[in-house]
């Protein structure tokens, strides 16, 4: 069994601080869920610490999606954190 010195939290930090520090155009997909709001949420932190806010933020709308998860996608892209990029297709 491996055993890492770092827990999961900053072990998501360290791979995001990785891509910033190696790419200079970041954006996240964030579909309205869990898991895309937390990797948004530890991107905000990254880019913050670096001084690379706002952080671009991809939202692929179906014309399909809940009225809660279009209302709460309004608000999330409505950050001033947040550069949006909202398609819908």
């Amino acid at each position: 069994m491996i055993f890492l010195e770092n827990n999961v939290f900053e072990e998501a930090l360290d791979r995001i601080r990785f891509i910033y520090d190696h790419h200079d155009d970041v954006i996240v997909s964030v579909s309205g869920g869990k898991d895309s709001t937390v990797l948004l949420e530890l991107t905000i932190m990254v880019a913050r610490e670096k001084n690379r806010l706002p952080v671009k933020a991809f939202f692929l709308d179906q014309e399909v999606e809940w009225q809660s998860t279009i209302d709460y996608m309004s608000r999330l892209m409505s950050r001033e954190e947040v550069e949006p990029y909202w398609y819908q297709i």
